[in-house]
């Protein structure tokens, strides 16, 4: 409205507003990346056996952590990755500071991601030699896909490590099952941390921009104001948090459980069988789900180059594609059905067009914007509440979360299409899947 404003009814002059905005944001972007170290993040790492060493007594000390082993143990390498390494510690030992240490867990050993030059320091004249036992290579073997690493944020949609460059990078102590004794410690600045959060805001503040740039003649349909003018019954607004119950319920049992992702969309299943039953009754009036016959036909190509641009945003320029597996082009159409057009049609069809009826489409688009956020975090504290203090979860719920919403929600908006959206939300889970970096 601001920019409609300035420009009145001169299309070009907005449109030359917004470019120049876009265009000092991208600076601002490029300037911060200068200075920070991987500020977007690194993709995931498989952890896997690669080497096994017994070790003599073995003593260090590493940015504030003393581990002691006055009997020996032994060392597992996990993954090299670029100038750093990840290892399993495995022994008796005696650990400083043990404040990371439940009361009720006795630690058996250590995970550790160190920078090569820094191990070398810390291990001395330390001799290990490897290890050909069968057993002791089994136990190893267990101990290691038990360990969670570098734990990653955005895990559902894009998965992102982050991590610090100097020195030891991250660790935590497991205890003698190897199972991991949460939460870990992790090495970073908050330069890097707010600059991360900075890069991520301005990222989606240009998003929102391009697809305003692509949709600038918009005008909301006579349907939307119709709508506008006839708001929700209480019935219709307090199906909102029964809707929110139900498909954090289902998120929740899911995770817990360890089922297949997909069981999750249960949630948004019922959810969607439970309107239309409702509407069919007349009990919920004006219930399209965003499902349209006169909108279908816009906002495919600014979903297709909002998604390129997200992904490319957080993962870098493509090197290729992969066509090895052919099955991976046809996830596109499981994961649309499974995944993309549910959690739209509730979001987006749903609840954000309740909540616009009811205020309007600004005041609702934030307050959906709000509720994917709370959800979010819902289920983060009862999945795996010691997340809540890693700091970059936070940049999972109070940036990336809310962002990716504020972008699908925005996108409803300019094209009242949620097969548009279905089809953003779609590609940006499919996609990473596919590009080789």
């Amino acid at each position: 409205m601001l920019i409609k404003k300035w420009a009145g009814k001169n299309y070009f002059v907005a449109l030359f507003i917004l470019l120049g905005i876009a265009a000092l944001l991208v600076i601002s972007v490029f300037v911060l990346t200068a200075f920070i170290p991987d500020p977007l993040g690194l993709n995931p790492v498989d952890y896997e056996m690669t080497s096994v060493s017994e070790f003599e007594p073995w003593t260090f000390e590493a940015n504030g952590l003393k581990v002691n082993f006055p009997d020996g143990g032994i060392i597992a390498t996990l993954n090299e990755t670029g100038n750093s390494r990840s290892y399993l510690l495995v022994g008796s030992g005696i650990y400083e500071p043990d404040s990371r240490i439940p009361d009720n867990e006795k630690p058996g050993g250590i995970f550790i991601m160190v920078e090569d030059f820094y191990f070398e320091e810390i291990r001395g004249t330390n001799i290990f030699i490897p290890v050909e036992d069968v057993n002791t290579m089994n136990m190893l073997s267990a101990f290691t896909e038990k360990q969670i690493g570098v734990p990653p944020v955005w895990s559902e949609t894009i998965p992102l490590l982050f991590h610090a460059h100097e020195g030891l990078f991250h660790y935590y102590f497991i205890t003698t099952e190897g199972n991991p004794i949460l939460p870990p410690h992790t090495q970073y600045t908050l330069w890097q941390l707010y600059g991360t959060f900075i890069i991520y805001i301005i990222f989606i503040l240009i998003t929102l921009l391009l697809i305003t740039i692509f949709s600038l003649d918009h005008r909301y349909s006579r349907y939307w104001f119709h709508l506008g003018k006839t708001p929700p019954g209480i019935f219709s607004l307090l199906l909102i948090p029964l809707s929110l119950l139900l498909i954090i319920l289902f998120t929740i049992l899911t995770k817990l459980m360890g089922w297949n992702e997909m069981y999750s969309s249960a949630g948004y299943a019922i959810v969607i069988v439970l309107l239309i039953v409702l509407a069919g009754k007349g009990r919920i009036d004006y219930l399209d789900l965003g499902l349209r016959r006169d909108r279908f036909k816009h906002g495919y190509f600014m979903a297709i180059f909002t998604s390129i641009l997200i992904i490319a945003a957080v993962r870098g320029l493509p090197q290729g594609i992969c066509t090895d597996n052919i099955y991976a082009f046809l996830h596109l159409p499981v994961i649309f059905i499974v995944f993309g057009l549910p959690r739209e049609l509730v979001w987006r069809g749903f609840i954000q067009a309740v909540i616009s009826r009811q205020l309007n489409p600004t005041k609702g688009l934030i307050v959906m914007i709000i509720l994917a956020a709370i959800a979010r975090t819902v289920v983060i504290a009862i999945t795996a509440p010691w997340m809540l203090t890693y700091p970059y979860t936070y940049l999972e719920l109070a940036v990336l979360v809310p962002g990716l919403a504020a972008i699908l929600g925005y996108l409803y908006l300019r094209t009242e299409n949620i097969l548009a959206c279905a089809l953003l939300h779609s590609l940006i889970l499919w996609l990473p899947g596919i590009i080789l970096y």
